[in-house]
């Protein structure tokens, strides 16, 4: 017990040091993963530390999905940190993007970017994610993807 009153400080720096090194490395992963699978030229912005609520359809509340936020030339695609849900969304079924605080009736008590897009000829789908500075992301997907059809 003396030995944590005397370095508790040195203990506690450790451990966020520990924390900082872990976050890293997962980052590095992800950066990995899109090097090896997407073409330099292609992406057009990348986000991580991106929080997805999932689609409109599935059933329930939200879901939050935690990852990175990859829009390249051939639609956007989201990719959970530890698990394997991918939510890719071809750039020519995005119809919509904007600014909301709610998904599925939900309040996300987060400033939140939407996104809708159709799974069919008829059928439409939204998917929200938290990002940081949402009116950048908005004017991206814009340029990107809605604004190149018109």
């Amino acid at each position: 017990m003396e030995f944590f009153q005397q370095y508790h400080i040195a203990i506690i720096g450790c451990l966020f040091l520990c924390g900082i090194i872990g976050m890293s490395w997962l980052t590095h992963k992800e950066k990995k993963w899109i090097k090896n699978t997407y073409k330099k030229e292609n992406i057009i912005a990348l986000g991580f530390g991106v929080t997805c609520y999932g689609l409109s359809s599935e059933q329930g509340a939200p879901k939050t999905y935690r990852g990175f936020l990859l829009i390249h030339k051939d639609g956007l695609l989201f990719k959970n940190r530890f698990s394997s849900i991918r939510f890719d969304i071809p750039a020519e079924s995005i119809k919509k993007a904007y600014h909301a605080t709610s998904h599925k009736g939900a309040r996300l008590y987060k400033s939140a970017v939407k996104v809708d897009f159709s799974t069919s000829p008829k059928s439409k789908d939204t998917i929200a994610f938290k990002l940081s500075y949402p009116p950048q992301w908005i004017e991206i997907i814009e340029k990107a993807f809605i604004k190149k059809k018109r």
